[in-house]
């Protein structure tokens, strides 16, 4: 499978890489799917949120800051 990435997506997936908390970008990513799976069996994710984004760019860096991913 092939995964195309907009620029801020890379760019989360670079600073995620470069805080030392992952190795690679599969690693990333796989962490990333790990939490969405787990916002949608908590019913986190609705029908109405379906189409919209899960968070900004600056939610997702204080998260990873927060779980002392990205420094």
């Amino acid at each position: 499978m092939t995964i195309e990435l907009n620029s801020e997506q890379q760019r989360v997936v670079d600073l995620a890489i470069q805080s030392g908390a992952y190795r690679d970008s599969n690693e990333v990513i796989a962490t990333a799917l790990s939490m969405l799976a787990e916002d949608i069996e908590d019913g986190a994710v609705s029908e109405a949120r379906a189409h919209e984004p899960r968070s900004t760019l600056a939610e997702v860096e204080a998260e990873l800051r927060a779980r002392g991913k990205l420094r």
